[in-house]
Parts: structure tokens; C-alpha cells; sequence
């Protein structure tokens, strides 16, 4: 192990390159020269010693070129196509800098130098170099992805190891993986011989990003995601869900995890440790020579489809990029390929199913190359099978009502409510103010009708109305199992589905402008059927779901101007109902482009807001409601972009973020997977704890549990504190917030407020716990805290100290410069969370906190 450390450590320079091949060329190119086109021959392989060079992928036409990737890592290289048939360029290079200098080999010597054998050093390092430029591609990715609120994660590394299969079965699984299906039955023996199963559970941690897998995953079934933290923004890179995908490679390389790992779902993967493979290669020259050409291959995969994946995410083009995919490949597919078919496929959703299903079944027996290509486009083309699912769903909506010989209207609507809550399941949405719904049914429900995205029309130009749907199934029906009656516009003579599809849900009809407009009889006959229809329904006790606008709008032009019909219907009618106001946000944009928000507001009787039941004050009445209903929208539409994207808690929510509920139930089931409780110490607060990765080892011999969760302020410790302590027993209770608190503006005496409220309730559920608080670090990103920190740290401590006779442990006074600077080694690159060298000096201060505290105890025992 020594000796391999040693040899990775061994830089590439140009004297090696020379004495490695005396005939090779140092050449230096002038900016604009092209170093490689697509589909071009590799005949030279090449080292870049100096200048800086730009990746480009193509498109329709040359002129429309995408810059995916700008190099300037030093001896990184280009060529590496050459080691796969058919040895061509699937990228153009094109020198970047002023000048760019190069060492220079035709591809051939290098491959014969190869095959000398123990030449493999060089193959690592071009390895090493190459993951640079992935790196640099990756992160080129995160300004364009979608990011969402920043949750850290805590490395448990925690699995059960399982019986491993018969060798057999697992060489099986090897021969799924492109990556692994190039060696001989031999070397993946050996391989298999090595393997651990482990298996996972939902949110566990396989190793974190600038850290070290130490070792090789194989996926075996289940889903693994792969994130980033860049400026506390969480961003999701992929998802691992092919059976034999090979992960974690690049601690074979010496080099640190560009992201994290962390599963999904019940997850189960063959591990090999990094220090068993070395001492296999050890054995054998041969395979480690061919594992890290093979990994060269790896590598150079995945920085093509890191510069596929930018095209896809440049506008959202995925389909342009799966497209451009299997074009830059086609002289490596076989003309046979169902490949070839997919783009035609895609273009229509009448075909796409048929498109899907060949990728599908090619990611499981295709070819090596139709394997990776398959399974990346499906992961280029999970926002657009989503849509398609989406569209799909609706359709099988608007069948199961209009396409039905049913004529049980209640029948209908309970159907196409259920149908409609499974689609928007899987959909991403909000809904706050559940608290706001009236116990009794038989009351108006008004809402901002939203126009729909033509994205969304179906086959015979219907549409199914995202936002109505939404409020009929997923709050009516869930709150009072009965979706609710709408008033509908009455459809235009050509409009056959959308007749068929509302008379068969018993709706009230109403014109609009964009019905066909009729006489005057005929309007006020249908507006005479609406008040006494509507006043019927309420009657028997239907909630009853009216736009006041009689017309849609865009989220952000809404609301339009209300008419008075839901109004006066409110008024006219006895008993009186309520009005509910119900705020709708993003249900006219496309899946994934933002987050679906309901707001559901206090409900409220008209009679106590007009003077009397005349139009005029009604009329009054609407003029200032329309101003406030305006503002309803106006702090909806933030709060949505709020909730899809943030980096920190609030207590100030009306309901917890969504995406702690995974994170609060692993945190319970960390309690339920102690082997012990006896003097169980339990450290619980926001992120600075959740991220201390080797906490029990750290801490060791102490038994503690980590109980820290992101982002997370003394409101939100209060708030799920009962809920992640249901089944803990703890001797001992480590608290760490108000860093969350302080930066979401309140005062050090409103932290302090929290402080008490929080110990208050560790008091009342456990009367003899001790009890200790560490005093809040200063950080580089929030500098401009460090005096409200200090004054802060101050309050806490004469509480905890001089009031409760609880432990303090000060962790600030070590953490900060004379000048009152914090020390910018303690942290990760975000500024704000510690890094290994800060976590040090946490077990340090608090392990000498705890044995002290220990020690007076026993003192005090005596």
C-alpha cells in the first residue's frame, strides 16, 4: 500500500514525458487553433504543458457550437478517444489562451509504450489529470442546475453487511456493468472474491464530498443520488439506479470525491476496499495496467456526458442533447443499434413510450457502448419522462371521466379526484394553511384561476385544469373526502371534450368570454341557473369551487378582476357560507421549472365586511379585497420560490420544509439502531452538528448520538423535539443553535428566548438530564455576525452558567483571532461549516468538556 501511495504521488513532468518518449514533439499552437473536430481520427496523443483549451460539443451546424469546458490543468491530456474503437473524437478542441503549449506522441507509441507493461504509473497520472478536467466540467454543470434548500448530511457510513452470493452470481452482476464486462472471467474473480455486501438504508451516506470512498461500489438494486454543496446550495448532479453501475473510483486515483453519495431508497451495493484491490494489483501488473486503462475509459465517459449533460441543461434542451448524444456516437454504434430509432421516437409523445422502452431494455443487454449511452439518456431525460408521465396521467384523468358510460356524477368526481391526487403525487408541491379549512362542508371556495401550459394539451386539444384539479383532490377530497363542485365556462360548439368531459362531473355551467357568446336571454337564463343550482348544492352541504375572475391569467398577472357572482351568492344564501380564499402559484409553468403553491387562507363571512346586501357596497367591499387578494398572490409567489429554493430554516412557517421529513425519520431510526442507551449522550442543534461525520469516533469512549439535522434554528429545535426524542433516553442533552437564528435577523435576545424555551421542554420530558450548550462558532461567510455572535454567546453563557448550573463549553475564544478574525483553515470552502481541521478542535474542547464534567460527578459522588 505504501508503495502505491508512493507511486501516485509521482508528478507528471516534461523531463519524464521526454525520457518516457524520446521522440516526442513539445509544438505550441496560436488561439483558435483546433485541436481535435468530432469524429476525427485520433493519431496524436497529447500533453498540455502551458495555455488553456476550450471543449465544445456541436449541434445542428458548426456555428452553433456549445462551449462545454474551458482546461488549463497542466499535463492533463487529449486523446484518450484513442483507446476506443472506433478511436475517434467525440468533442472539439479548440486552443483557448494566446498560445497553448503541448508534448506531442503519435497515439500508437503511447499504446505500444503501454504495453511494455509496469508502465502504469503514467496511466495513473494521466487518470489523475484527467478527473481534473471532469471536475472542472461538473462544476461548469452547477450553474446551471437546480438547486435546492441546502440540507448537510451527517457520513454515518452506516449498513448492514449481508451474506455475500456465490461468486458466481456476483461476476453476474459484473458483466452488467460496461466498466467491468471488458475484463476476463479471471480478473473479475478476483475482483468478486474481494466484494462485501452492504446494504442501506433510505438517506444513508456512502461517502461525502472532498473525502474518500475508500473503495469501489458496485450497485447491486436500489438508488443512489450524487450532490454537491457549492455556496451552501445543495445541487443534485445524477442518480446512480442501473444494477453493476461501478461508483467511488477516484480514491483508486488518491484523489477526493467531487460530490457526495447518498441513497434514496433501500439500497444494496458490493464494496471492495481500496487497500484490498491495491494489494491485488500488487499481485498483478497486467490487470492494474488494464483496470486504469479501463478506468481511462471511465473517465473519459463521463466527461462526455458531463458535456452532453451542459447541453441538455443550457435552455433545458435534454432531448436536443440526447439527440446530439447518439449523433457524436453513431460511428461507434453498430448499424443494427436501436439507438439509431430513439430520436425519431422522441420527437412525438404518441411514440415516446416506445422510445423509453428501448433505452430501458438496452441498459440491461445492449452492448457496452449501448449500455452507457442508454442509460445517460434516460438520466438526460428524466425531466421530460416525468413530463410525459405527467401528460399521461392527465390523459388516463380525462378518460376515466369522459370516455366512462357512468352518469353518477358523484361517482365520477370521487374517480377523478383519486386519479388526479396519484398524478400530483408525484409532483412537487406545497400546500400551507391547512389549519385555515372549516370543519363544515357547504362553503365557497375562491381561487386565482391559472392559465395552463399548452405543454399540457392532450390529444384532442383539451386541457385539464392543473390548478382546479388541485384544489378539488388534493385539498377538498383530502379534507372532507368529496372534491367539491366548480363552476365551469360552457365550451364552444368545436370544443367536443370539453363538454364530454364536464357533464359527466355534474358541474354548474356558467358563460365566460371565452365561451360562445349568446343572446341576451339565453345569459341571463344560464346566470339564473347558476345562482339557483349553486345555492342548492351549498345547501345539501357540497363545497362549492368558483373563480371569481371568470377567465385565467399568467401567476404573475394574477389576479384579474373579480366579478360579483361568487359574492352575491354568498350573501343571498342561508345559512350564510363561508368564503375561503385559496392562493394559487406556478401551476401555469412546466414541471420543473417551479414549485407548485397552494395557500389556503382564513375563511371569513361577507356580512361582517359589507355595510349591507346592495350592489354598491358589495361593489365597495371588491374594490379593496381585490387589493388585498393581490397581495395574497404577491407573497405567495415568493414564499414558492422561497420553498424551492433556499438555504436555511425560518420559524416562521406555517408547516416544515418537505425536505426535512426523510431527515427527521433517519434521525429516529438512528435512535432505534443504538446497541445501547446507558449513558447516552445526545448532541442535538442545527448543522455544525449534523456534520460532524466521525462524531462517535471522535468522542470515543463516550456513547453519544448525533441528533443534528440542517439548517435548523431553536424554533425548529423546539418544534420537532418531542417527535426525535419520542424513544431517546439520554443521560446527557449537547445543544448547538441560534447561528441559523441570528442570521434569519432576531436579536441575541430573542436566541436567548429560544434557548430557555427549548430548556424548558428538555426539562419537563427529562427532569434529571445534565445538560450542556456550546457557544456558537464565529464563521468566514457570516464575519459580519461576530459581534451580535459574541454579544449572543455572552447572554447564553450567564444563563446556562449562573441560572441552570449547566456546562458551557466555549469553543469560540479557540476558534477566532486576536483581532477578533475567524481562522479561514477551520472551514470548508462555503466558509460556513467546518472542515476536518475544525472538527478537531471541537473533539479536543468537548471531549475535555465532557471527561471534566464526568470527573466532578464522581467528586461529587464521594
Amino acid at each position: 500500500m505504501e508503495h502505491q501511495t508512493r507511486l501516485l504521488k509521482q508528478e507528471i513532468n516534461t523531463q519524464k514525458l521526454q525520457e518516457y518518449f524520446p521522440n516526442g514533439q513539445i509544438k505550441t499552437y496560436s488561439k483558435g487553433y483546433a485541436i481535435s473536430y468530432i469524429h476525427k481520427k485520433v493519431s496524436t496523443f497529447r500533453w498540455l504543458l502551458e495555455g488553456s483549451v476550450n471543449y465544445y460539443i456541436s449541434l445542428e451546424n458548426p456555428e452553433s457550437d456549445i462551449l462545454v469546458c474551458q482546461n488549463s490543468e497542466p499535463f492533463s491530456t487529449i486523446g484518450l478517444n484513442g483507446f476506443n474503437t472506433p478511436k475517434r473524437f467525440t468533442y472539439k478542441a479548440i486552443v483557448a489562451s494566446t498560445q497553448a503549449t503541448f508534448f506531442e506522441i503519435p497515439f500508437k507509441e503511447l499504446k505500444a509504450y503501454l504495453q511494455k507493461g509496469h508502465q502504469n504509473i503514467l496511466l495513473k497520472n494521466i487518470g489523475s489529470k484527467l478527473y481534473h478536467v471532469l471536475r472542472t466540467a461538473l462544476l461548469k454543470q452547477t450553474e446551471l442546475l437546480n438547486p435546492v434548500r441546502f440540507q448537510p448530511f451527517v457520513e454515518d457510513r452506516q449498513f448492514f453487511i449481508s451474506p455475500v452470493a456465490e461468486q458466481e452470481a456476483i461476476v453476474s452482476l459484473m458483466r452488467r456493468s460496461p466498466f467491468l464486462d471488458y475484463f476476463e472471467e479471471k480478473n473479475l474473480m478476483a475482483l468478486a472474491a474481494l466484494a462485501e455486501r452492504r446494504e442501506y438504508e433510505p438517506d444513508e451516506v456512502l461517502y461525502v464530498q472532498d473525502g474518500s470512498s475508500n473503495g469501489l461500489f458496485i450497485l447491486i438494486h436500489g438508488e443512489v443520488t450524487i450532490k454537491r454543496i457549492e455556496n451552501t446550495i445543495e445541487i443534485k448532479q445524477r442518480s446512480i439506479k442501473n444494477s453493476g453501475f461501478v461508483f467511488g473510483w477516484s480514491c483508486l486515483l488518491k484523489e477526493k470525491d467531487i460530490c457526495s453519495a447518498i441513497t434514496n431508497t433501500k439500497t444494496s451495493a458490493y464494496f471492495i476496499p481500496e487497500g484490498d484491490l491495491m494489494k491485488l494489483f500488487q499481485q498483478d501488473d497486467i490487470f492494474e495496467g488494464q483496470f486504469y486503462q479501463r478506468l481511462l475509459w471511465l473517465i473519459g465517459n463521463q466527461l462526455n456526458a458531463a458535456f452532453v449533460r451542459y447541453v441538455g441543461l443550457l435552455g433545458k434542451h435534454n432531448l436536443q442533447a440526447v439527440y446530439q448524444l447518439i449523433k457524436n456516437n453513431k460511428s461507434r454504434l453498430l448499424l443494427s443499434s436501436p439507438l439509431h430509432q430513439v430520436p425519431h421516437l422522441l420527437k412525438s409523445n404518441t411514440t415516446k413510450q416506445l422510445a423509453y422502452g428501448a433505452l430501458t431494455k438496452l441498459v440491461k443487454s445492449g452492448t457496452s457502448l449501448e449500455r452507457h449511452i442508454a442509460s445517460l439518456s434516460l438520466e438526460l431525460l428524466g425531466e421530460d419522462q416525468k413530463e410525459y408521465e405527467f401528460l399521461s396521467g392527465l390523459q388516463e384523468i380525462y378518460k376515466s371521466v369522459a370516455e366512462k358510460n357512468s352518469k353518477d356524477v358523484k361517482q365520477n368526481r370521487k374517480s377523478c379526484a383519486e386519479l388526479t391526487i396519484k398524478v400530483f403525487n408525484n409532483v412537487p408541491h406545497i400546500i400551507e394553511g391547512w389549519e385555515n379549512l372549516p370543519d363544515n362542508t357547504g362553503n365557497i371556495f375562491i381561487y386565482n384561476h391559472l392559465v395552463n401550459d399548452a405543454h399540457y394539451t392532450l390529444n384532442n386539444n383539451f386541457q385539464i385544469t392543473l390548478d382546479s384539479h388541485f384544489l378539488s383532490a388534493m385539498v377538498l377530497y383530502k379534507k372532507y373526502a368529496e372534491p367539491g363542485i366548480r363552476t365551469v365556462r360552457i365550451g364552444k360548439g368545436q370544443e367536443y371534450g370539453h363538454q364530454n368531459y364536464y357533464d359527466n362531473l355534474g358541474y354548474i355551467n356558467v358563460y365566460t368570454k371565452e365561451s360562445e357568446q349568446p343572446s341576451t336571454d339565453k345569459k341571463e337564463e344560464a346566470r339564473s341557473i347558476f345562482y339557483r343550482e349553486a345555492t342548492k348544492h351549498l345547501e345539501q352541504g357540497y363545497n362549492l369551487i368558483i373563480s371569481p375572475e371568470g377567465t385565467s391569467y399568467r401567476t404573475e398577472e394574477s389576479p384579474g378582476p373579480f366579478k360579483m357572482g361568487a359574492f352575491k351568492l354568498a350573501l343571498h344564501t342561508e345559512p350564510e357560507p363561508y368564503i375561503v380564499p385559496v392562493i394559487m402559484v406556478n401551476f401555469d409553468h412546466r414541471l420543473g421549472k417551479s414549485l407548485y403553491y397552494c395557500a389556503i387562507k382564513k375563511p371569513f363571512l361577507l356580512s361582517e365586511k359589507v355595510a349591507s346586501k346592495s350592489n354598491q357596497d358589495l361593489y365597495a367591499f371588491l374594490q379593496k379585497y381585490q387589493d388585498e387578494y393581490s397581495s395574497y398572490v404577491k407573497t405567495a409567489i415568493d414564499r414558492a420560490d422561497e420553498l424551492n429554493v433556499s438555504n436555511s430554516g425560518s420559524d416562521n412557517l406555517e408547516e416544515p420544509p418537505a425536505i426535512w421529513c426523510n431527515e427527521i425519520k433517519r434521525l429516529k431510526r438512528r435512535i432505534g439502531k443504538l446497541e445501547t442507551q446507558e449513558n447516552l449522550i445526545a448532541f442535538y442543534g442545527s448543522s455544525s452538528v449534523r456534520l460532524w461525520v466521525n462524531m462517535q469516533r471522535d468522542l470515543s469512549p463516550f456513547n453519544v448520538v448525533n441528533l443534528g439535522f440542517g439548517g435548523s434554528t431553536f424554533a425548529w429545535c423546539i418544534h420537532y423535539f418531542d417527535e426525535i426524542f419520542k424513544e431517546a433516553h439520554p443521560s446527557k442533552i449537547v445543544l448547538y443553535a441560534g447561528e441559523n437564528d441570528l442570521n434569519d435577523g432576531k436579536t441575541p435576545q430573542e436566541v436567548l428566548s429560544g434557548c430557555m424555551e427549548l430548556v424548558t421542554m428538555i426539562y419537563d420530558k427529562y427532569p434529571g438530564v445534565e445538560l450542556a450548550l456550546i457557544s456558537l462558532k464565529p464563521s468566514v461567510e457570516r464575519e459580519h455576525l461576530i459581534p451580535l455572535i459574541m454579544e449572543t454567546n455572552l447572554m447564553l453563557s450567564k444563563y446556562i452558567i449562573t441560572e441552570l448550573n449547566a456546562q458551557y463549553i466555549n469553543v469560540f475564544a479557540q476558534m477566532i483571532t486576536t483581532d477578533n478574525r475567524p481562522i479561514p483553515e477551520l472551514y470548508l470552502s462555503d466558509g460556513l461549516h467546518l472542515n476536518k481541521q475544525g472538527y478537531a478542535l471541537w473533539s479536543t474542547a468537548i471531549k475535555k468538556a465532557l471527561q471534566a464534567a464526568d470527573s466532578l460527578e464522581l467528586e461529587n459522588q464521594f
